[in-house]
């Protein structure tokens, strides 16, 4: 057992986690699903959804599926995934399915989901939902997930709300009003002020403000009164979207991000644009033209302040994202990648340079190797992490990352950062990384300043991009090593990689990086 270790991740930790701790596992003993007795009665007579609002919940059972097919059987991920309700869709004559016959739906986080899923159900004109809804409910309300705090009492919330606008009576009224009183403590609490979701990962962020949406939506169409702080929430989260759109539609997967782990961008960009908290123009900023648009030769560059991300654009010819801020919210351990000053290239509108991805959720080796930092395009010193992962869900001693320059000229855009992840090695050396993108390549610099260690900077491209396009590889002060790999651009669905290393000594100070040309 690593005291020190185990130190480090504790003291990190929100002081209501630490008290709701007891709690939750008092109450996770006792077991037993919620009652369906006296269940809430559903509103009648909503008004006809938009078009977006049903194509959206079909949109959401067909990634349900595909997703549910991907995720092992037996896995506790599978059981959670089952209950969440993706299977309902937007048809109204389907029988309401149950799924309490599984101990794993009274969990409050899959039961906000599904929650959500049977409140969208209900209003597009599915009958017979009051019981499943109050089941689900009630599991949320008895349950509130104050130990975990961060995405997941966000949906305790965002389900309360959902079913309390789709039913009535004095029970979906507590469900409304206690829902609205968790948004009202965590919405400022957990999006940041250019609109990122605090835990940095783009499924998160997409998943949880499609909720918001839906909540939105719901609310309007039992005649509640919204929040304007939904509404504003809702409006930067949307802008954020937008920011760190691909040319691909695609986002950068940072963190646990999966492809297949929250609705497609553009379809919460069209949920958002159809509830007026949207403006279509701005997601041109992932390299969308209209038709008989010259071509973009224009270099760009976007900063998300608090999030830490930086977007490089040169035209249509290439799109960065590099993660130069913090690792995840101070308090949720959970989805932190060692991956600070990490980064993803797309190449004339296709994902060139790749993370890694998300292989497990399991405490395994493929989890351990998902989070660390030899699996994302960054510097490893002396076979350590620059954030201390470990376990499934934990993390003790993190990087601390910021943006030190931002260079915007007619021929190219570059940003330099910096970390200090490696500090508690000998001579505390420091990584610095220099990114400068041009219209014919990239030039990354890596720096590190103090130490003597062992240094290796990782470059992992699509192997599949590799062969379509004319991508040359250059080491810089050094010759790259090449080796095969994977990725993962969706849950546990490896593609093939190739892997560049540069490796050397660090004596006080090291240099050596890449040139990409395309």
């Amino acid at each position: 057992m690593n005291l020190p270790r185990i130190a480090r991740t504790l003291v990190q930790l929100h002081p209501l986690q630490v008290l709701a701790r007891p709690i939750a596992l008092g109450h996770r003993a006792l077991g037993g699903g919620p009652s369906a007795a006296l269940a809430p009665r559903l509103r009648p007579g909503f008004a006809p959804p938009s078009p977006r609002f049903a194509a959206f919940a079909d949109a959401e059972k067909e990634r349900g599926r595909a997703r549910l097919a991907a995720i092992p059987e037996g896995s506790l991920l599978h059981a959670y995934e089952r209950a969440y309700g993706y299977e309902l869709g937007a048809e109204p004559t389907l029988p309401a399915p149950s799924a309490w016959d599984d101990p794993i739906a009274s969990h409050p986080f899959p039961a906000s989901v599904r929650a959500r899923r049977l409140a969208a159900a209900a209003r597009l004109g599915r009958p017979g939902l009051s019981a499943e809804l109050a089941r689900a409910c009630r599991a949320i309300a008895l349950g509130l997930e104050l130990h975990l705090l961060a995405n997941h009492l966000l949906e305790n919330a965002i389900g309360l709300v959902c079913g309390g606008a789709v039913a009535r009576g004095p029970e979906a009224e507590a469900w409304w009003r206690l829902g609205s009183a968790i948004l009202a403590w965590q919405l400022p609490e957990q999006f940041l002020a250019d609109g990122g979701h605090f835990e940095l990962s783009a499924s998160y962020h997409l998943a949880l403000t499609a909720g918001l949406l839906e909540a939105i939506e719901l609310a309007q169409a039992a005649g509640r009164e919204v929040p304007e702080r939904w509404r504003t929430t809702a409006e930067r989260a949307l802008e954020w979207a937008a920011a760190v759109r691909a040319p691909d539609g695609s986002y950068p997967l940072f963190n646990d991000a999966s492809l297949d782990a929250a609705p497609e961008l553009d379809h919460v960009l069209a949920l958002g644009e159809d509830l007026g908290l949207f403006t279509p123009g701005r997601a041109s900023s992932g390299g969308r033209a209209a038709p008989g648009t010259p071509p973009d030769e224009t270099p760009s560059l976007e900063h998300l302040a608090s999030t830490g991300w930086v977007i490089l654009r040169f035209g249509d010819r290439a799109w960065l994202a590099l993660d130069a801020g913090m690792d995840g919210a101070p308090y949720q351990p959970g989805h932190v990648h060692a991956d600070a000053l990490t980064f993803e290239l797309w190449l004339h509108g296709e994902r060139a340079v790749v993370d890694y991805g998300v292989s497990s959720y399991k405490a395994d080796g493929d989890r351990q190797t998902t989070r660390s930092t030899r699996a994302h395009n960054t510097v490893e010193l002396g076979d350590v992490d620059s954030s201390e992962v470990w376990s499934a869900f934990r993390v003790g001693r993190r990087a601390r990352a910021g943006v030190r320059r931002l260079e915007r000229a007619s021929a190219h855009v570059a940003v330099e950062a910096e970390h200090d992840g490696y500090r508690a090695l000998p001579g505390a050396p420091r990584h610095r990384r220099t990114v400068e993108l041009s219209a014919r390549e990239l030039v990354v610099l890596d720096e590190i300043l103090g130490g003597r260690t062992s240094a290796c900077s990782r470059l992992r491209l699509d192997e599949a991009a590799l062969r379509r396009q004319p991508i040359e590889i250059e080491g810089i002060q050094l010759t790259p090593e090449r080796s095969s790999g994977v990725w993962h651009p969706c849950f546990r669905k490896p593609q093939a990689a190739t892997v560049f290393s540069v490796r050397g000594d660090v004596r006080d100070a090291w240099r050596g990086g890449f040139r990409v040309r395309f």
